[in-house]
């Protein structure tokens, strides 16, 4: 299996982008993002064959502070 060196990320407000990895894939990734700070989860290790880099899955799970109210709540 090779180790992901990219994070796609959905959901949220960073919904559709791709960032770097220095160390694999962690379970989460604590992201900053305006006042506060985004939380991604990890939803797969990217083990697929597809061509380029390993990527890493993950999805929007919570934002430690309101950004704009009932906008980004997607649980």
């Amino acid at each position: 299996m090779t180790t992901p060196a990219l994070a796609h990320l959905s959901g949220g407000p960073l919904d559709a982008q791709t960032i770097p990895l220095d160390d694999g894939a962690p379970e989460e990734l604590v992201l900053p993002y305006s006042e506060g700070q985004l939380v991604y989860k990890l939803v797969s290790d990217g083990s697929d064959d597809s061509e380029g880099p390993a990527t890493a899955q993950y999805r929007f799970g919570e934002v430690s502070e309101i950004l704009n109210e009932g906008k980004y709540d997607e649980r």
